[in-house]
């Protein structure tokens, strides 16, 4: 259900908020308005609830390969700006037998404001979060954090949209925890660099931080380095230099500024980029929630996020269908007459899925499981080597689902193909083809099952990816693959009865 805002005023808590945060870049950026201190002790305090608003601008270069399932090599290059903003509160959480000390590893999130404006090669577009998204859980057991919605999924676009490359869980990792004087340097462990800047592995270079300031009231950082490391198995080059602020009384970082080049390979989901990035971000201690629930969502530390609460909700805007899958799947390409789906698994590919719209049929036709095997053994051909089996069901979302399972080769490469179609009583037909290589099998974990329940035709109104309806896909061509030939009814179809259709 959608989350009720209470009656606290929050856009004069927003402006509040603002206000302060504009004080404390700017005495950031001062120099200290009290006479400096010999030294300080820099240990971070226990915190349980914080305001961070993040703003990014960010510009350069995505780069793309032809196919990036065949070769990662860049092919074409498109420039691209973008400026985001994420406003939220948190609230930290640790496991009951935690010390108040211990690190962080999830918090509650409300996103006041969640937003991106972005050029990509002269195409405008904008993205905001659904009212019903703001609220979301973050867990950070493992890198990168995981993100989801205790009552709703998220797309795609807005998981992009709300993944920062510095995180305000963890940003305290920068600091040094020990006493300092001015002109103390030290360097910033892997560990750290991994949690606050959200990557997977650090496997090179160094990021060293000095303390430029120090006053009554806060200690002043300045940072520079160069690390190579990966997320998810790609890999990323990133140098940055910025500054800290560390307050005192609130013994936390309260202001961070960074200028970041990043040149990130390019993966068999998401193409590569070579960018420059101005990330600012302000943090501040909050005395009691604004829009967090006063409830406490419930986090069970000792087992692994509910796998059904880590479904993505993938949408075809050309062919009006959405679908409940693993993360793992990407839509990869969606243009007029056939959309891509993409199983990547740290940078492993899967199985491709390939979704087609077909000739609609005369309400209260079907297809049978008969005609439908009959049209798989047509479009496979030579490549058929056997059928494993076929069935028939209505699938959750009411819609009628014949499945074929098939095996065969490749350029003598053993694939396994399964096609489903699936109609409703209005006619509408679309055909999902899933396509993988036999030593997949496992990997793939029947996901065919996950599509076969969640799929679902669409009203325009229902669609929400967040993209321009002319957006062309970014990612390599996908390669073509079998598909049952969008053809009119025949003599192979079968008329319902008034019982069938219930």
């Amino acid at each position: 259900m959608d989350f009720q805002m209470p009656s606290h005023d929050v856009t004069a808590n927003r402006r509040s908020f603002l206000a302060g945060s504009l004080a404390i870049a700017s005495a950031s950026l001062a120099a200290p308005s009290r006479a400096a201190t010999g030294s300080a002790n820099i240990v971070a305090g226990p915190q349980q609830l914080m305001r961070v608003r993040i703003e990014m601008d960010v510009k350069g270069n995505v780069r793309v390969s032809d196919n990036a399932i065949a070769s990662k090599e860049t092919r074409q290059t498109f420039p691209i700006t973008s400026q985001a903003v994420l406003d939220y509160e948190e609230r930290y959480r640790r496991p009951a037998d935690a010390a108040a000390s211990s690190e962080v590893v999830a918090a509650e999130r409300y996103y006041h404001t969640a937003s991106n404006k972005s050029v990509l090669n002269k195409t405008s577009s904008e993205q905001d979060l659904r009212k019903s998204m703001r609220q979301a859980i973050v867990r950070r057991e493992s890198l990168p954090e995981s993100i989801y919605s205790p009552d709703h999924f998220f797309t795609h676009g807005e998981l992009s949209l709300l993944k920062s490359p510095v995180s305000s869980v963890s940003v305290d990792r920068f600091l040094p925890g020990e006493r300092v004087i001015e002109g103390d340097r030290y360097e910033i462990d892997s560990d750290a660099l991994c949690s606050v800047l959200n990557l997977t592995s650090v496997d090179s270079g160094r990021v060293e931080s000095t303390v430029a300031g120090i006053s009554e009231d806060a200690v002043r950082f300045k940072l520079e380095g160069d690390i190579e490391g990966s997320i998810d198995g790609v890999g990323t080059r990133i140098r940055l230099i910025g500054k800290m602020t560390f307050d005192r009384n609130a013994k936390t970082c309260t202001w961070l500024a960074l200028a970041i080049h990043e040149t990130r390979e390019i993966s068999r989901a998401e193409p590569g980029f070579d960018v420059s990035a101005t990330i600012r971000m302000v943090r501040r201690p909050m005395a009691q929630a604004v829009a967090l629930p006063a409830e406490r969502a419930v986090i069970e530390f000792d087992r692994e996020i509910p796998r059904e609460r880590m479904y993505v909700e993938l949408q075809s805007r050309q062919l009006e269908v959405g679908t409940m899958m693993d993360r793992k799947w990407r839509m990869i390409s969606d243009a007029p007459g056939s959309a891509v789906m993409r199983m990547i698994d740290h940078d492993r590919s899967i199985a491709q899925c390939n979704l087609r719209p077909l000739v609609q049929l005369p309400e209260g036709k079907q297809w049978t499981l008969e005609a439908f095997e009959a049209a798989v053994r047509q479009t496979l051909g030579e490549k058929l080597t056997q059928l494993v089996e076929g069935d028939q069901r209505v699938s959750a979302q009411g819609l009628r689902v014949l499945r074929v399972v098939a095996d065969g080769e490749t350029q003598g490469v053993p694939i396994r193909w399964i096609m489903m179609h699936f109609s409703d009583d209005e006619g509408r037909r679309v055909q999902a083809t899933f396509t993988l290589s036999a030593d997949k099998l496992e990997a793939f974990a029947g996901n065919d099952a996950q599509l076969a329940d969640s799929l679902r035709f669409l009203d325009p109104t229902e669609i929400h990816d967040g993209k321009p309806g002319d957006e062309e896909a970014i990612a390599g061509e996908p390669e073509a693959d079998p598909e049952i030939a969008s053809r009119p009814p025949t003599d192979d179809t079968e008329t319902l009865s008034s019982s069938d259709r219930r």
